[in-house]
């Protein structure tokens, strides 16, 4: 039976054991993950460190900082910034005695287009550090987490306050309860906002003129972003699986549409207000919760909050939630256009349904004539759209232009990714191309995490807090706690079933590991030899799928993950099997696929999953990836890619790139994600091919279904491997 996930009990190593007051090399041991009290910061501490007087390493954190306040007060306003637009800012102070802490204090700043607080049918309020009673503005902090969702400090601000520092949250331009329009997600306006938002911090009696900024997915890429603007007093940044390339990562990198998005860009419509959901639909389901965005303080009976929301609806593009789908290029208006106007509306709700549902679109192109013509032909090129060129001081923007801004600002950056997140990539290229100071950690975990019984996100939420505390205690504070005096990179390698062990290394990408070619051989051995001159088919199958619930749709929100039968998926394409590997080897980094390929059609896209079966037969998914033929041709990525194939996707390499045939093979080369897993003796690796990832990009079924050749003797899978040292 194939499965992602086989929980069991979890065995994970991570040891840095520095002498009291220094930082020392890494060991490696057991380490027991467990759900522990919110503001434990010896997770991982090994037993000298336990003893010692102080200790600083990854997930141990002890004598460096020590835990002040059990209280906080929370108080909500409207902070104009310079075009007199209000954003709704909420301030969560340490209290003394019933009393704010006196004195100047750090900030830490969350910033983002999602609700700051949500205001529950009781009448409550949930917050980011658990749940305020009606018309609580103070709490303890152990009472308010025990009243939360969940009942744990998972974004880490309730160990925060403890230790002395000022939260501030607030809502980006056009969402939750501030004012204004969006103009774009990620936008150059939403970043001079974030950095007046900043400014406003630093006038306020009670801050230190010393801010850092955390939170995860856009609110990591709000970090980005934010920091391009060079706000003064911002010094440092713990930004989690935040995207870097969008094109590359969210849209149509490799020239296939990735439709998962609109699943967000809808739900993001409607609870800013402006859109409604299906009744039904598993997408786009309308809002039965009665939860609203949290008032601010003096908007006691709601109509600010009211009035803000009237002023977004009155834009034509604020209300559509594809505007910033249709940005990417000229292609995607045009595929939203021509959908809609074969279904007989320009409401995005429905032209959403179709675009998720394989068979819905065949069945809609079936009836309208020359629409699956129209659809094929579309190209999503990638200099069709100014922010995939360079940086919008105004409008949308992608954030891999940024990069070199970023670097200036001369912020501190501590990346923070999964190896089971749908933005894996992208987190390795934020520490690849950032100039500054930086540290890099890339765990076991999806992109939420929202898996409450898988140890693997348990130990997420467990570190998470704790690495947060050490960054910001250092750039914030000054406490000298070794952070970068460490190696600058921790990343987990993933084991058999649930379990995962730590390595360190002094960059990224580790060094010693080598590409090892496994051939595509006949009979669908991989590694096979004698493969010239022979060939495998297949027939493309529009509705093969790795399901709802893939690495992609949990970062939007549609988790937890969980992949369908992997046997039976592969048998929706072709496969090649390995034979058991005789000595164990870690892989880490990105496998690359390399195909020679004809085709009874012009165009086509080819989608590769690589798994691990191990000797009881038990499938686990690793990674996967996917290219248009049409965007085969390689070339110079604008940022450092780590050697990786780059898609050039620009409309004159689009133009000089000759269609597929039946006679003539092309070369096809593309890399999956990036991921870092131990093989033991006795497990066998396996790598599909499919025409189509149905619930996850955008194929146009073609009728009669494209034929595919894998032409053997020049066609291979690369890994990066060395022997396993465990």
């Amino acid at each position: 039976m194939s499965r992602l996930l086989i929980l069991a009990p979890l065995a994970a190593a991570l040891i840095a054991a520095p002498a009291a007051g220094a930082p020392a090399p890494a060991r490696f041991g057991d380490a027991d993950y467990a759900r522990r009290s919110w503001d434990d910061t010896a997770v991982l501490c090994a037993p000298d460190q336990r003893k010692a007087t102080r200790a600083s390493s990854i997930g141990c954190y002890s004598g460096y900082s020590a835990p002040r306040y059990d209280a906080f007060e929370r108080r909500s306003f409207y902070v104009p910034v310079r075009d007199g637009t209000r954003l709704a800012v909420d301030v969560y102070r340490p209290l003394a005695n019933g009393k704010p802490a006196e004195g100047r204090l750090p900030v830490v700043f969350n910033y983002s287009r999602y609700w700051r607080a949500t205001e529950l049918p009781d009448g409550s309020t949930e917050t980011y550090v658990g749940a305020m009673k009606p018309g609580q503005t103070q709490s303890l902090i152990d009472e308010a987490l025990a009243r939360g969702r969940g009942g744990e400090d998972r974004q880490g601000v309730g160990l925060l306050l403890q230790h002395g520092y000022i939260f501030v949250r607030a809502e980006a331009r056009g969402a939750g309860a501030s004012f204004g329009v969006r103009n774009g997600d990620l936008s150059g306006r939403e970043a001079q906002d974030g950095r007046d938002i900043i400014d406003w911090i630093n006038r306020q009696p009670w801050a230190s003129g010393k801010v850092a900024m955390i939170g995860g997915s856009y609110e990591g890429m709000s970090q980005h972003l934010v920091a391009s603007a060079a706000p003064k007093g911002l010094v440092a940044i713990f930004p989690m699986v935040a995207t870097f390339d969008e094109y590359r990562a969210s849209w149509s990198g490799s020239g296939i549409l990735r439709k998962y998005g609109l699943a967000w860009l809808a739900r993001e419509a409607r609870r800013d207000g402006v859109q409604s959901g299906i009744s039904g639909s598993t997408i786009n389901p309308a809002d039965t919760s009665r939860t609203m965005v949290a008032r601010v303080d003096a908007d006691v009976d709601g109509r600010q909050r009211e009035a803000a929301r009237q002023e977004r609806r009155s834009d034509p593009d604020a209300v559509n939630p594809m505007s910033y789908f249709t940005r990417q290029s000229p292609a995607a208006g045009e595929l939203v256009r021509l959908i809609g106007h074969a279904l007989g509306t320009h409401e995005p709700a429905p032209i959403i349904e179709v675009l998720y549902s394989t068979p819905a679109l065949n069945a809609l192109m079936e009836k309208a004539p020359g629409l699956r013509e129209k659809l094929t032909a579309l190209r999503f090129a990638r200099d069709d759209a100014p922010m995939t060129l360079q940086a919008q001081n105004i409008g949308a923007n992608n954030l891999a232009m940024l990069a070199p801004r970023i670097s200036a600002s001369g912020v501190a950056v501590y990346n923070w990714g999964g190896w089971r997140d749908f933005a894996t990539l992208d987190t390795l290229l934020w520490d690849a191309n950032h100039r500054g100071p930086k540290k890099l950690t890339m765990g076991p975990w999806t992109h939420g995490p929202n898996e409450p019984d898988d140890l693997r996100e348990v130990a997420a939420a467990e570190l998470r807090r704790i690495e947060q505390l050490r960054w910001v205690d250092y750039w914030l504070k000054g406490v000298p706690n070794g952070v970068l005096q460490e190696p600058a990179v921790n990343y987990a390698v993933l084991t058999e079933r649930d379990g995962f062990y730590w390595r360190t290394a002094p960059a990224w990408p580790p060094q010693g590991f080598t590409p090892r070619r496994w051939a595509l051989g006949p009979a669908q051995m991989l590694g096979g030899a004698g493969a010239e001159g022979r060939t495998a088919s297949f027939t493309a199958d529009y509705n093969s799928s790795l399901g709802e619930h893939t690495r992609y749709h949990d970062a939007i929100g549609l988790g937890p993950t969980a992949l369908p039968d992997l046997d039976a998926h592969a048998r929706t394409g072709l496969a090649w099997t390995s034979q058991a590997v005789g000595a164990g080897f870690e892989m880490t980094g990105s496998p690359i696929v390399n195909l020679q390929l004809t085709s009874s059609t012009p165009d086509a896209d080819i989608h590769a999953t690589l798994e691990k079966i191990d000797p009881a037969g038990v499938v686990t998914y690793l990674s996967d990836g996917e290219l248009r033929a049409s965007h085969r041709k390689q070339g110079p990525a604008p940022y450092r890619n780590l050697g990786l194939p780059f898609s050039d996707s620009r409309r004159a390499a689009l133009a000089a790139t000759p269609p597929l045939d039946a006679k003539h093979p092309q070369h096809l080369v593309f890399d999956l994600s990036p991921t870092s897993t131990r093989l033991r003796s006795g497990d066998r690796l396996r790598l599909v091919l499919t025409a189509a990832n149905a619930h996850t990009t955008l194929t146009i079924p073609q009728a009669p279904a494209t034929q595919f050749t894998v032409h053997l003797s020049r066609s291979w899978l690369s890994l990066p491997v060395r022997s396993s040292m465990r």
